[in-house]
């Protein structure tokens, strides 16, 4: 049998000098030689395992994520037994057990699933991060903490359907077992780039979904998670300083916590359904850079918003649906204007991200103060820049537009499908159009689009299904890769419509003019569509076509 120092030598991932240095500190700490090497840094766990492999006829799996899992295999290893040996059960076929190990050394796994549950042990080799995945992928994630916790207490089962007082809920609660298993939820939120975690309970079941790029992930869970699914709302509660007890309302808080190393500022709004309590927190970092050159603007664009932003009064409306990056633009805006001889006050609901210098104002319309009553009074407060959340109503509208008229720069949202539809949504609400053509600077329309993962991005060959223009032009997609979780997007970024408010513009509002016909001649004058700047995105190699019609709607 080669050693495998001269394996690795063989390969190429190490000199024959940096494994005489191994051997000596082998041999001075007794250890292994694989390990030595290992904490020294002289070889991956990749490289030494394919050594391995070749040296004791083990095969190895660099990758195990293709790889499918039987249920009978996943209930026949309890996952108490898989997480203290850190193995993977992969099939059993004729009470042969096949387990994928990191350490081929450790005998332990296979004697004791012999002596437990009767089956013979076939070994094959695969890293420790692949092995972890698939345990999180099939055991669900959390599923040790879980199944400690029902061990310890197996009341727990039982105790489903009653209502607990206010100790036993805050007890449940503050069990360091459920405080770890919130935890481990919020942490891998975090690591996946989520910016919502939501909690589900449904019949018979509890669901945990990640919103990561727009879009919702189911996380694989233990099914038992359904027993602490009442401890688990009553953590969410506790952190948030929200009433543990309160079943029957709405109930909306925030929490600062810290997450390897970073804080983070989470929203959390619960909501009782059918079957239970329903939780949405969303993950905001307490710290963000707010540029207008990460906002993925053309410079054509970059040198239009300047422009806007720059004049000293009248109304800048963000237009788009919930979900589209607006309170990003917003919040980039008045960065970019927050000057020390400048007062800027903003009237928000929720306030989602705290600026120096900046006054923000958080509205409670429950005891009467909205976002109109704010607007009122912070006029006593000389600003010289104000940013209202949100128009909904025509009482907030007229406000913000009079406030525009005396001299004040506004910026403010509305939710419409696109820029030209800005003009015609007041007027529905019922503003005068001579007050919106003389008070409005411009409506900025946008929309998120998934970025292609960087570390995946390839050029495309299949464009069939696709509209005709797309057939002509150089495309690209992601593969999947680890990165990006297999998902072939990592990250995203805006694209835009800016519809400038000029005097022909004006002259259509007046006139009360439709949206089509409103873009129709902005288009003549050079505007440019969301679908416009979803194409330049794509030529870039930025974004796929799909991700830009998923939305965007196609005109013919």
């Amino acid at each position: 049998m080669a050693k495998i120092g001269s394996l690795l030598i063989s390969k190429g991932y190490i000199t024959p000098e940096q494994l005489d240095i191994a051997l000596k500190e082998a041999h001075k700490t007794d250890e292994i030689i694989g390990k030595t090497l290992l904490r020294l840094k002289l070889v991956t766990q990749e490289q030494l395992l394919e050594a391995l492999s070749e040296q004791l006829g083990l095969k190895f799996y660099p990758n195990l994520k293709d790889i499918y899992v039987a249920p009978e295999v996943i209930s026949a290893i309890p996952v108490k037994f898989v997480l203290h040996y850190k193995f993977m059960p992969l099939k059993i076929k004729d009470k042969v057990l096949t387990i994928a190990i990191s350490n081929p050394w450790e005998v332990w796994p296979a004697e004791d699933l012999k002596l437990h549950y009767g089956y013979d042990v076939e070994r094959v080799l695969a890293p420790d991060e692949e092995i972890m995945a698939l345990i999180k992928k099939y055991y669900g994630m959390g599923a040790d903490t879980v199944d400690k916790i029902i061990a310890q207490d197996a009341t727990v089962v039982t105790q489903k359907a009653k209502r607990e007082d206010i100790e036993d809920l805050e007890k449940g609660a503050q069990d360091v077992s459920v405080i770890q298993l919130v935890n481990q939820v919020l942490s891998e939120a975090v690591t996946s780039r989520a910016t919502d975690v939501h909690i589900e309970q449904y019949r018979d079941t509890v669901k945990i979904r990640y919103r990561i790029d727009g879009l919702l992930y189911d996380v694989p869970m233990p099914e038992q998670i359904k027993y602490l699914y009442q401890a688990i709302i009553s953590r969410v509660k506790i952190i948030s300083n929200l009433d543990v007890v309160e079943r029957r309302l709405p109930q909306d808080g925030r929490a600062i916590i810290k997450i390897e190393d970073k804080q983070v500022d989470l929203r959390i709004s619960i909501i009782p359904s059918l079957y239970g309590e329903n939780v949405v927190i969303r993950i905001l970092p307490v710290h963000l850079l707010f540029r207008l050159e990460n906002l993925g603007l053309s410079p054509e664009d970059m040198k239009k918003i300047g422009e806007i932003i720059e004049k000293p009064h009248g109304i800048i409306f963000l237009t788009g649906p919930t979900g589209s990056g607006k309170t990003t633009t917003l919040y980039t805006c008045l960065t970019k204007l927050n000057k020390e001889d400048v007062k800027i006050i903003t009237i928000e609901d929720p306030i989602e991200y705290e600026i120096k210098g900046i006054m923000q104002i958080q509205i409670k319309p429950e005891i009467g103060f909205t976002f109109a009553n704010a607007l009122r009074s912070i006029l006593r407060h000389d600003p010289d820049i104000m940013m209202v959340g949100e128009v909904r109503d025509l009482e907030t509208a007229e406000l913000a537009i009079q406030t525009a008229l005396t001299g004040h720069l506004i910026f403010s949202s509305l939710h419409t499908n696109d820029a030209a539809s800005g003009a015609t949504r007041l007027l529905d609400i019922g503003i005068e159009p001579y007050l919106i053509a003389s008070s409005v600077n411009a409506f900025i329309s946008q929309r998120l689009v998934r970025l292609i993962c960087p570390d995946c991005k390839e050029e495309r060959v299949n464009k069939e299904g696709l509209p005709g223009y797309f057939r002509h032009v150089k495309l690209y997609h992601g593969r999947g890769c680890e990165k990006c979780k297999m998902i072939g997007y990592r990250d995203r970024i805006a694209i835009y419509e800016i519809l400038v408010i000029d005097d022909d513009i004006r002259e259509l509002i007046i006139n009360k003019a439709t949206a089509s016909q409103i873009e129709k001649r902005a288009k003549e004058k050079g505007f440019k569509t969301l679908l416009d700047s979803g194409i330049e995105k794509i030529k870039a190699g930025l974004t796929t076509p799909e991700e830009v019609l998923r939305v965007v709607e196609l005109v013919d």
